[in-house]
């Protein structure tokens, strides 16, 4: 799916994939045992936090509880994250 503000987009994908894997490096687990120990595809998990892929909510949804984190905190360190006032609707 194309954004119309693909530049802004792109911006969450890169915050999301770096928030994703400090969560993940903090637990000390490698992608691998991750991925094993919670079914998630280790491709998958490896291109969001390479921020390659758009991810749907649901992979965010799984990704957050496998990192033992409610799915509103994973986004709540993205948005604290994002550059002052960012926002993708132009006012």
């Amino acid at each position: 799916m194309q954004h119309a503000n693909s530049k802004k987009s792109a911006i969450i994908f890169q915050t999301l994939a770096k928030v994703i894997r400090n969560e993940r490096e903090k637990q000390n687990k490698s992608l691998r045992v991750l991925a094993d120990e919670y079914d998630i595809q280790k491709s998958l998990l490896s291109r969001l936090e390479n921020g390659v892929n758009e991810p749907k909510l649901i992979s965010i949804w799984t990704i957050s509880e496998a990192l033992n984190m409610p799915v509103s905190e994973l986004l709540k360190l993205v948005e604290q994250k994002l550059p002052q006032n960012f926002s993708l609707i132009e006012k």
